[in-house]
C-alpha cells in the first residue's frame, strides 16, 4: 500500500532509524529536522501518518501536534509520538494534544513497522468511507 510518511527528528541517527525500518514496505518518505520545517512540508504535501519526536529545538513535538490537529486539512493525520521519554506524564500530553500513539525509542522494528501499518490502512479506509458518503 503506498502511503507518504514524515519523519520528525531533531536527530539525524533517529531519522535514519526510522526509514530503515519502514523502506520495506515502499512507503515514500519524507523528514524534517525541526517542527517549523515539519510543518511548512505538512503545508506542501499530503501525508499519510506522521511519526513526531517530542525534543526539538524550536517547537516541541506537542506544539507540532497542536498546530497540526488544529488545521481542518490535516488534522485527520494520524500521529505517532516517538520519544526517550518514558514518563506517565510525557504519554499523557502526547494523547491529549492529538496524537494516536506512543513508541519509545530506541524502536523495536516490529512495533514501530506494525503500528505504521495499521495506521495507514486505518486512514485508508477512513477516506474510502468519506468519499462514499
Amino acid at each position: 500500500m503506498s502511503a507518504n510518511i514524515l519523519i520528525v527528528d531533531d536527530t539525524p541517527k533517529n531519522i535514519q532509524m526510522a526509514m530503515n525500518i519502514l523502506k520495506s514496505e515502499g512507503y515514500k518518505m519524507f523528514y524534517a529536522k525541526s517542527g517549523k520545517a515539519a510543518l511548512k512540508l505538512i503545508d506542501e504535501n499530503s501525508f499519510d501518518l506522521i511519526l513526531l519526536d517530542i525534543m526539538m529545538p524550536d517547537l516541541d513535538g506537542y506544539a507540532v501536534c497542536k498546530i497540526i490537529k488544529e488545521s481542518s486539512k490535516n488534522c485527520k493525520i494520524p500521529i505517532i509520538f516517538l520519544s526517550g521519554k518514558e514518563s506517565s506524564n510525557d504519554i499523557e500530553l502526547a494523547y491529549e494534544c492529538g496524537g494516536i500513539d506512543y513508541v519509545v525509542k530506541p524502536f523495536i522494528s516490529i512495533e514501530l513497522l506494525t503500528k505504521a501499518r495499521n495506521y495507514i490502512k486505518l486512514k485508508k479506509l477512513e477516506e474510502m468511507q468519506s468519499e462514499r458518503e
